[in-house]
């Protein structure tokens, strides 16, 4: 059975992840990162129809949940996408397959009455 990774109670990653990732505006900033390394928060603001303070909390959710990392030069914050957070989602979704696959108790139940 698919179990979600806590990490240190009461915080489970899993969740925090996929909490992160609930939202079209942090998909969309998120791949974004993903597809371009790092990538200054200036440029995402240029590149997309949000504000700044829109996209700055979007960003820190995602921050918060592992899922990017930031690196500041001078004034300048840089986010990257972190590869270990993807692996937890990946994780618990092949689990969630492989036990699609099991075969589950109440395949084999008796007949009522018996």
């Amino acid at each position: 059975m698919a179990r979600a990774r806590i990490v240190e109670e009461p915080r489970n990653l899993t969740v925090d992840i996929y909490r992160a990732l609930a939202d079209p505006i942090r998909l969309e900033l998120l791949a974004r990162i993903a597809a371009r390394g790092p990538v200054c928060v200036c440029h995402l603001e240029s590149e997309l129809p949000y504000s700044q303070p829109r996209i700055s909390k979007h960003l820190a959710t995602l921050r918060r949940a592992g899922l990017v990392s930031t690196r500041r030069e001078g004034s300048w914050v840089y986010y990257s996408a972190n590869p270990e957070a993807l692996e937890v989602a990946r994780e618990f979704i092949d689990e969630l397959e492989r036990s699609l696959r099991t075969p589950h108790g109440a395949d084999h139940c008796p007949p009522r009455g018996s």
